[in-house]
């Protein structure tokens, strides 16, 4: 099977990093305002990415080399791949840095058992708690605002948008102020998928924490009984995994309106940082980069979450 490089890309689209700074930001733009985000038909992709070309490359006309088993396909196909990865990698550094972390944002990966761990676990998924606002679940209007959405919606998918130019025919000026639908079901699952591997004892905090406090986002493995042998794949953050659950939150997001994203998405937009320097040629942010920004955004916003757990665990006691 081969395996595309940038260089592999039409001439046109490699000059002045256009692949990277302008078309896959589109394409993510608009992959993050669909229904399902896992599931993405190859025509409705291949239509996309002939839309984008063709309105930032006005002078590109082949289109034949705009489908399946094409360099262009491929290299956009994998992008869309580490998008989606990258919201489970990452809610595992947020919730790992959150559960590690004491009020003083003081970094000690042992302060905190596995009882302790579980309960804050249960706590954030009582009644869906980690969605909202103030983890207060009794108020609706404040459901995909918490923290942890809007730390991950940030990080995650809207800073990789940061460059997205308009697109009539895809209504990306539209889709940057409000359809964040797709990432944001993505999210959620990712979200509910990093408490649980916490809770159950699958994570271990002290393998996601570094000797700097950073964390690291290790993926947890799980035996096999099959084939003996340890693996990721049950644990993963995948659409195998985690597609159904994600569907089932579509549900609710979509019964948000125009007015509601948006002011999401604005929060969101708060916590991104406008630094774009740090984007590696698939479009994806180099890992000392993401790590540093997202450490420092953590810090200024969890000691929120933090004090609001502890007042939702005596609520819930």
């Amino acid at each position: 099977r081969i395996r595309y490089i940038n260089l592999d890309l039409p001439a046109a689209l490699q000059a002045d990093r256009k692949w990277t700074k302008q078309i896959l930001p589109a394409l993510v733009t608009w992959a993050g305002s669909l229904a399902d985000p896992w599931l993405i038909p190859d025509q409705d992709l291949m239509c996309a990415i002939q839309i984008i070309i063709t309105t930032i490359s006005t002078d590109f006309l082949d289109l034949s080399a705009i489908c399946p088993g094409t360099p262009i396909f491929s290299l956009a196909t994998r992008r869309l791949t580490v998008w989606r990865s990258n919201f489970g990698s990452t809610t595992i550094a947020i919730i790992a840095h959150f559960l590690a972390a004491g009020p003083s944002n003081d970094i000690d990966a042992e302060s905190m058992d596995l009882p302790a761990i579980q309960e804050t676990c249960n706590d954030l998924l009582e009644r869906f708690s980690f969605l909202y606002q103030d983890l207060d679940h009794q108020n609706p209007a404040n459901t995909f605002c918490s923290q942890f959405i809007l730390q991950l919606l940030a990080h995650t998918h809207l800073r990789s948008c940061i460059r997205c130019p308009d697109i009539l025919a895809l209504r990306t000026d539209t889709l940057k102020v409000f359809g964040v639908q797709g990432a944001l079901v993505l999210s959620c699952a990712a979200l509910e998928h990093a408490i649980q591997l916490f809770q159950r004892g699958d994570m271990d905090i002290d393998n996601q924490i570094s000797t700097w406090g950073k964390a690291t986002a290790k993926t947890p493995l799980k035996l096999n009984r099959t084939s003996g042998k340890e693996s990721s794949a049950a644990l993963a953050f995948s659409e195998q995994n985690w597609g159904t659950c994600t569907r089932h939150y579509y549900t609710s997001v979509a019964k948000r309106d125009h007015l509601a994203l948006t002011e999401i998405v604005s929060m969101a937009n708060a916590l991104v940082s406008l630094a774009t320097d740090s984007l590696l040629d698939d479009g994806s942010l180099r890992v000392d980069s993401a790590a540093e920004d997202l450490g420092m955004s953590i810090d200024q916003c969890m000691n929120i979450c933090r004090t609001n757990t502890l007042s939702l665990h005596g609520l819930l006691t």
